[in-house]
């Protein structure tokens, strides 16, 4: 269990750390902050793994605390913002100073296929099949394709913190305005022709119902997807 990678865009810190699946470390190294006790053990990984991912970026574990809705904070920071997030091998954590700030990590499976109905509109639906009509691109475009529009809507769900939200119609994604750097992909080019593994962007997002717009930063490695949200 260790570190992946941490890092800085704009108006926030970001890391991701690897969990031990079989808590090896968990269960040989002490931690240094109160662990409560935990039916599941790897609830318990997740919990420490967390906050050794916070104490990497430089913040104190133990201020980490929970509003009645389950929305992560700093109690003795009010004016700084966390999100939390978990897959199977992975956590992910991010500290901005702005108030709508949201991370996900997930790892791939091919189940998104089979629940896209769930959070696709079909505005987004009707751009994908655009982007892929008469291509050629690798099988696993459509995937990652729709993993960014599950872990934006993710980041900005936790972002806003409102339950009822609707995946399908509050929240907007646009792919296909996709910007990136140096050794990143743009438009078209994202999805299709010579697709790369490991790309990293950003693309635009929107709570509809009150016109909220997001950037949306996206890091996409072998195994796993990674957004991170933040209000423009």
């Amino acid at each position: 269990m260790g570190l992946v990678y941490t890092g800085d865009l704009d108006t926030y810190r970001y890391g991701v750390w690897k969990m031990d699946e079989d808590q090896q470390d968990v269960d040989d190294v002490s931690p240094d902050f109160p662990v409560p006790e935990f039916k599941s053990a790897h609830r318990r990984t997740e919990f420490i793994s967390v906050r050794r991912l916070a104490l990497a970026m430089g913040v104190d574990p133990s201020d980490i605390d929970y509003t009645v809705s389950g929305k992560p904070l700093l109690r003795s920071l009010p004016e700084t913002h966390i999100s939390i997030s978990h897959s199977r091998r992975y956590a992910a954590f991010m500290v901005s100073k702005q108030v709508y700030t949201g991370i996900d990590i997930e790892e791939f499976s091919e189940r998104i296929l089979r629940v896209r109905s769930r959070f696709m509109s079909e505005e987004e639906e009707s751009k994908l099949r655009q982007l892929f009509v008469g291509q050629a691109y690798p099988a696993e475009a459509e995937l990652i394709a729709l993993y960014l529009h599950w872990c934006s809507k993710e980041a900005m769900y936790k972002a806003l913190d409102i339950p009822s939200l609707d995946f399908k119609q509050d929240l907007k994604v646009d792919i296909c305005g996709i910007n990136g750097g140096d050794n990143s992909a743009t438009g078209d080019n994202f999805l299709l022709g010579n697709f790369l593994k490991k790309i990293q962007g950003r693309f635009k997002a929107c709570y509809t119902p009150k016109q909220i717009r997001f950037n949306i930063d996206f890091f996409i490695r072998e195994d796993f997807v990674l957004t991170c949200c933040s209000s423009e």
